[in-house]
């Protein structure tokens, strides 16, 4: 009896819910003395993928990935204060161990008297930071942490950066508000390319357990660089690297396509305006997300307009998963990408993962640099540890 009740312990603990968005308010009351965490987060694939177009591709093999790992460091300083560093130790596109960005969480404010009223719905975030832009970097890997991501590649049009800014959050029964600024920017000054535009990102959302069996949660979302920007970043911000490593690379391309598998308006934009619309939806082990993104900007004096749609929706039994994500980018003019992932996994404890992904994407149009059409598909397996 006592084996037994430790494996449905360990069924039961390993249960994990992929619908975790903003992090909980730091409870001061918890604080005793300043307190440092270092986490480790470590991945590896086995892929085995083909793919195929109208001209020579490189030959892809059916082998392990290059592992990729993140160190992490988190402080208490104070209550209600918090520090959070990421380290990518081993990455795809650098060789070399570097710090990806850092942030500061200011969920009260033990320096200034009377401010507990205040600080009860306000959160305040600065740093070197992912925007608060849409929901959709909730559910994916970074780098060696792939534990919020049910499937092994990322969104195809994959909103992701690192750029210094600040954020405010205010959230009270559901409600969330968030308001940031940053400089739209990674590396901003090199070359004495600093300028004085500043983006912006909003978001209104709604996040409510109806009851033990139901949550639902819906938001909006905004990202803006004004005209004469200096070159905004919201796309290819992820120095680490795509998963899918190599696919639809051609013979005669030389070095690695890091991004190889995304597809996106790229990084640069004089001038960005962007929205997402997100919808979660989660009744008892069924979790339900989709995506709407819409996006228009000026990049090297012609015009982008490009839109995203996807869904996802997830099965989980205990320990174990099964789901399926559609996934849809079109350039409003000749290009479109369409993929469809079927997968499952198994959390063996809620710190250790493995993962079989089935993923099948196809272009139409030149929607990959000098290729017109083509496609990849197979098998990933990939498993993880973070802590």
């Amino acid at each position: 009896m006592k084996k037994l009740a430790l494996l449905l312990t360990v069924f039961l603990i390993g249960s994990v819910a992929y619908g975790q968005f903003e992090k909980a308010k730091l409870d001061p009351t918890t604080f005793e003395e300043v307190k440092v965490k270092v986490g480790g987060d470590f991945a590896i694939q086995l892929q085995m993928l083909d793919h195929e177009a109208d001209v020579e591709l490189i030959d892809l093999k059916h082998n392990f990935n290059l592992p990729t790992a993140n160190l992490s460091i988190t402080t208490d300083l104070a209550p209600g204060i918090q520090l959070y560093i990421n380290n990518y130790m081993s990455s795809r596109h650098h060789n070399e161990a570097w710090v990806e960005g850092g942030y500061l969480i200011i969920d009260y404010m033990p320096f200034l008297k009377g401010s507990e009223k205040l600080m009860q719905y306000l959160t305040i975030k600065a740093g070197v930071m992912m925007p608060d832009y849409g929901d959709a970097h909730y559910f994916r890997s970074n780098n060696g942490n792939v534990i919020n991501n049910p499937f092994v590649g990322n969104w195809i049009m994959d909103a992701f950066t690192s750029n210094p800014g600040m954020e405010f959050m205010f959230r009270k029964d559901g409600f969330i508000a968030v308001a940031g600024v940053n400089n739209g920017r990674m590396n901003y000054g090199r070359a004495n390319d600093i300028g004085e535009d500043l983006a912006f990102n909003w978001k209104l959302a709604y996040d409510k357990n109806i009851n033990d069996d139901l949550r639902v949660r819906a938001s909006l979302s905004g990202f803006h660089a004004p005209d004469g920007h200096s070159g905004a970043y919201l796309w290819d911000g992820d120095r680490a690297g795509a998963r899918y490593y190599n696919v639809m690379q051609t013979a005669a391309a030389e070095g690695d396509n890091f991004r190889s598998g995304r597809w996106s308006p790229g990084s640069g934009q004089t001038e960005l305006n962007s929205y997402m619309a997100n919808v979660f939806v989660q009744y008892k082990g069924l979790e339900v997300f989709g995506i709407y993104e819409t996006m228009n900007g000026v990049k090297q004096n012609a015009d982008q307009d490009f839109t995203q749609t996807a869904i996802q929706a997830l099965y989980r039994i205990g320990s174990f998963y099964v789901g399926t994500r559609y996934n849809h980018v079109s350039d409003g003019l000749d290009s479109e990408v369409n993929r469809t992932n079927i997968g499952g996994g198994w959390f063996m404890t809620p710190n250790v993962v493995v993962k079989l992904d089935y993923v099948n994407q196809k272009y139409d149009g030149p929607a990959h640099g000098e290729i017109d059409g083509g496609k990849f598909n197979g098998l990933v397996l990939e498993a993880a540890i973070s802590f």
